[in-house]
Parts: structure tokens; C-alpha cells; sequence
């Protein structure tokens, strides 16, 4: 088995996010091959709208850039965990330019409805993607998760349908670039979520009471709160 890890995070491996998704893998077994590309390192440019890879150039993008490296990497991996942050609630930049170059992947879109209102809008060309695993993992620097993410996941729902990724969500995310802060509710936490990749390695997905306790955020709100305004009030950024 391989798991790729695209990290969308702009603070490459520095990124807080990155030690969810690296605590994750470290839940499969041995033997698995994981690869870990930092998008902010790679030359992916935006996607110029020209339509070409559903006319001219079928399935294929006409930019020359490192999204062949990337695209070549997505072929070959078993399980794909996009690992970035949220910060302006939604997707940062890195990994949405990756995600629009994505688009070769899909076939021509020729006018068909979402009938049930979970499949994506798109069909593979390639109908072995449809055995890959997706696992979006995704900190944010707010009390909690719940509210934050509606408008990224429906965006997962309209690409991949509904149902066809795994989402872990944590919020309070920056607790994770602090060292000596909150420790063992930290670890804790990474620990819930090793056992989550260990889980998801052998049943392909992560069970109910797992899921319910990663959806725990690390501290209470108080407890956040404080930390939030000693931070800021310091000058330092979280």
C-alpha cells in the first residue's frame, strides 16, 4: 500500500496540520510507502479556464509545471490525504491551485443533473481512481470545527460525491506549533488519530466512536480562550 500526502499548507513542513497527517499514516502498517510532497514548494500554476484537456488535449493539462510530478504521484498512491489548514474558511492557496488542475481527471461535463444530490458532477476518465481512498485532514485556529467547515465540505461533496472522502476536522489547530502547551491533551489527540490510520488502513474507514472523539476539540473553550488572548496580546501571531 502507498499514501501520498499532499500538503497544502503554505508553511510547508513546518505546517501544525502536517503532524495530524503524518500521525495518521504512522497508523498503517509496516511496510507501507508513504511519499509527502509540500505543495508551496512546487511550481503549480492556476489553471487558465482554456478547457483543453476536455477538447484539444483529452486528459490532459496543456501547462507544463510541476502538476505532472503531482498528477503522476495520485496515479500511484493507494490512500491521497490533502493535509492544509483552514484559515479564511475555505481552502488555501497551494492546495486550490493543485485541486482546479485536477480537473483532467474528470470527463467532459455534457449537461447531466445530480439526481440524488450526493454524486459529484464529474465522471472519472479513469474509472480505477474510483479505488483510491481520499482522506481530507484540515486544522483550523477557532474553538471549534462545526461551523467552520460547511462551505469546504460541500465542495468535496460537489467534486467527489457525497460520502466518497473521509474528513477529519480539528479545530485549535495551532496548539500543535506551541511545544509545552498543553501536552497531554495534545497527545492525546494525536494518539485518537494514529489509532483512526491503523483503523482506516484495515476496515477503509474510521469507525463512529473514533470519529466522535476527534471531533473533541483539545482544550475547553475557556482554555482556548485564554491561550488565544496571551497570544495575540503578546503580539505573537497563532
Amino acid at each position: 500500500m502507498k499514501i501520498l500526502i499532499l500538503n497544502g499548507s503554505p508553511r510547508g513542513a513546518r505546517s501544525n496540520t502536517l503532524r495530524l497527517a503524518t500521525a495518521f499514516a504512522d497508523g498503517f502498517p509496516d511496510g507501507t510507502e508513504l511519499e509527502t510532497l509540500h505543495l508551496s514548494d512546487l511550481n503549480i500554476k492556476p489553471c487558465l479556464g482554456c478547457f483543453s484537456c476536455w477538447t484539444k488535449t483529452a486528459g490532459r493539462c496543456v501547462i507544463s509545471d510541476d502538476m505532472k510530478t503531482v498528477r503522476r504521484a495520485i496515479e500511484l498512491a493507494d490512500v491521497i490525504i490533502e493535509s492544509f489548514p483552514l484559515y479564511f474558511f475555505g481552502m488555501p492557496t497551494a492546495i486550490k491551485t493543485m485541486t482546479d488542475r485536477c480537473l483532467p481527471f474528470m470527463k467532459t461535463y455534457l449537461g447531466t443533473s445530480d439526481e440524488d444530490g450526493k454524486s459529484s458532477f464529474h465522471q472519472l476518465r479513469d474509472e480505477r481512481m474510483r479505488e483510491k481512498k481520499l482522506v481530507l485532514i484540515s486544522t483550523c485556529g477557532y474553538v471549534q470545527a462545526q461551523p467552520m467547515y460547511p462551505a469546504l465540505l460541500k465542495q468535496y461533496d460537489l467534486i467527489c460525491g457525497e460520502g466518497n472522502y473521509t474528513a477529519i476536522l480539528c479545530p485549535q489547530g495551532e496548539l500543535f506549533g506551541y511545544d509545552g502547551l498543553a501536552e497531554r491533551q495534545k497527545n492525546a489527540y494525536l494518539a485518537d488519530v494514529r489509532t483512526a490510520g491503523a483503523q482506516f488502513a484495515k476496515l477503509g474507514k474510521i469507525p463512529a466512536e473514533t470519529a466522535e472523539r476527534l471531533k473533541k476539540p483539545v482544550l475547553s473553550a475557556g482554555g482556548f480562550q485564554v491561550v488565544v488572548n496571551n497570544h495575540w496580546g503578546s503580539g505573537d501571531s497563532l
